[in-house]
């Protein structure tokens, strides 16, 4: 269990920031909305996805369709065979991650497809349907290699939401689960919940950005570090019923507030999520227990480590009583050397008055 945190802990350093795209270049949020006003072709479905990061073809009709790329070169083909791409377009390069560009390919050469999918379904990045300002957008077609169409949509600005309400929340949240540091129980409870709502999300988000060519488990490993973090805490939270691992759960939840909670906070920024529509409840849900049991767990690690002696308490914790020796025992009255207790007024050095000796 402390290897996963500590592996979580190492994913927050390489873990990137709150802006930067999530999963397979699938943002958590932005500051803009696509929409796909109309498509020319009959049985063939256009719609943006992963909250504008990527456009979804979805070809329907028997006919084969070839999507047109920056240049005008051949670019995706989706028909009854699956799909394929030409790797010597370069839109090809540039539709690699949200931020490529093309620097590689040539327009005019002889199009290199290659079968990537058996079903007639394509996602790609397309930098003529995303980000700001806003505007129109088009993106040309050709049926059957010889009928022209077109897809046409434009990209908005989207409302932005209440921000500081959101941390707000986070905020009272984590301090309701700092509170609860001296009941096992209630924090075994927290890290369970917390943990688990983390892992659905981010499960949930995978599965949205899932398609034929990169499915579920490649955008799961896309999502490793906020997934193996959220695992960890329900794994600590689990292990503190059976011993005292606090300063595991601290950890776990300092992991879950700063890569999750933080790291995803863009959706208290931006409008449009690219994941479920309660991933702003998830991600407020993951700061407040990340951070409650972070200060849980440490104060309940220096409460069981870090207590120093009480004053007035011997070695052996137990307190001294006062004008006693060293060994704990009253001193005796002197005894003479016979062991009877002395006469006061009288020494050693006595003598009798009448007889002149010593007594």
């Amino acid at each position: 269990m402390l290897v996963a945190v500590c592996v979580g802990l190492l994913g927050v350093v390489l873990y990137g920031g709150p802006a930067s795209a999530h999963g397979a270049d699938a943002p958590v949020a932005v500051n803009y909305v696509v929409r796909v006003q109309s498509v020319s072709v009959p049985g063939v479905e256009v719609r943006a996805v992963e909250g504008g990061a990527r456009l979804q073809l979805v070809n329907r009709s028997a006919r084969e369709v070839t999507v047109l790329g920056l240049q005008g070169e051949e670019f995706l083909r989706v028909g009854p065979r699956g799909v394929e791409e030409n790797r010597q377009a370069p839109t090809w390069f540039a539709s690699r991650s949200i931020n490529g560009v093309a620097n590689g390919g040539d327009a005019a050469a002889v199009p290199e497809w290659h079968l990537v999918a058996a079903t007639p379904d394509v996602r790609w990045h397309d930098e003529r349907a995303r980000e700001l300002p806003a505007r129109a957008w088009s993106v040309p077609l050709l049926v059957d290699g010889r009928e022209p169409g077109i897809v046409r949509g434009t990209v908005e600005a989207a409302k932005t939401p209440e921000t500081g309400w959101w941390w707000v929340g986070g905020l009272l949240g984590a301090v309701v689960v700092g509170l609860l540091w001296r009941w096992r129980a209630a924090l075994t409870g927290a890290a369970v919940v917390g943990g688990l709502v983390a892992g659905v999300w981010i499960v949930q988000s995978a599965s949205l950005a899932a398609s034929p060519a990169d499915g579920v488990g490649v955008q799961l490993l896309a999502r490793l570090w906020p997934l193996v973090t959220a695992v960890g805490v329900v794994g600590a939270g689990v292990l503190l019923v059976f011993k005292r691992v606090d300063i595991v759960v601290g950890i776990a939840g300092a992991c879950l507030a700063v890569m999750i909670g933080v790291g995803d906070s863009s959706v208290f920024r931006y409008g449009t999520l690219a994941g479920p529509g309660w991933g702003r409840v998830a991600v407020a849900v993951a700061f407040a227990v990340g951070a409650g049991l972070a200060v849980a767990g440490g104060l309940r690690w220096y409460r069981a480590t870090g207590e120093q002696e009480r004053p007035g308490h011997g070695v052996a914790g137990e307190p001294e009583r006062p004008g006693h020796a060293a060994a704990g025992e009253q001193e005796r009255p002197r005894r003479g050397a016979a062991g009877e207790r002395e006469r006061p007024g009288h020494g050693d050095g006595i003598k009798n008055a009448h007889t002149g000796q010593e007594k």
